[in-house]
């Protein structure tokens, strides 16, 4: 598929398209800061870049060159990617809270042992930062206008 191939696919494929590069991306991101397979990245959501962010901001900028920002499913998309991303962003914020409890209580078990190891892990503070969702906002959008095509 070439030319005008790949900017005639249909929404849902594009986005399917652009939900396998982001967590290849993710993988490799990680495979290489961490230097191992980190193979859990291809099924997380969050991290560098995130995945709703990407996903929800390709289809907007997707929905928004086909059928313009007047139409009804733009307006569908944006409000939905608004409400979406800005969870994932206040997500972060709990999410900390609850690992710093968590580290704490690990902490003041004498015995912890191994289990130190796994709360760590748990702990990582890569997930969810708002740096992430930019970058998944920005990888997003910039899939969508590769496969935007000249309609719009």
């Amino acid at each position: 598929m070439t030319g005008d191939g790949l900017t005639s696919l249909p929404v849902w494929a594009v986005l399917a398209l652009c939900a396998l590069v982001n967590q290849v991306l993710k993988w490799v991101t990680y495979a290489l800061t961490r230097r191992d397979l980190a193979l859990a990245a291809l099924a997380q959501s969050h991290g560098l870049p995130s995945s709703p962010a990407a996903v929800l901001t390709c289809l907007l900028v997707l929905v928004s060159l086909r059928n313009g920002w007047a139409a009804s499913e733009t307006g569908f998309a944006l409000v939905f990617a608004v409400i979406v991303i800005h969870d994932t962003v206040k997500l972060r914020v709990q999410a900390s809270r609850q690992r710093e409890v968590v580290f704490r209580l690990v902490e003041t078990l004498g015995s912890a042992g191994e289990l130190r190891t796994h709360v760590a892990d748990y702990l990582d503070p890569r997930t969810h930062h708002p740096i992430h969702v930019a970058v998944g906002v920005l990888f997003g959008g910039l899939f969508a206008l590769a496969f935007s095509g000249s309609s719009g």
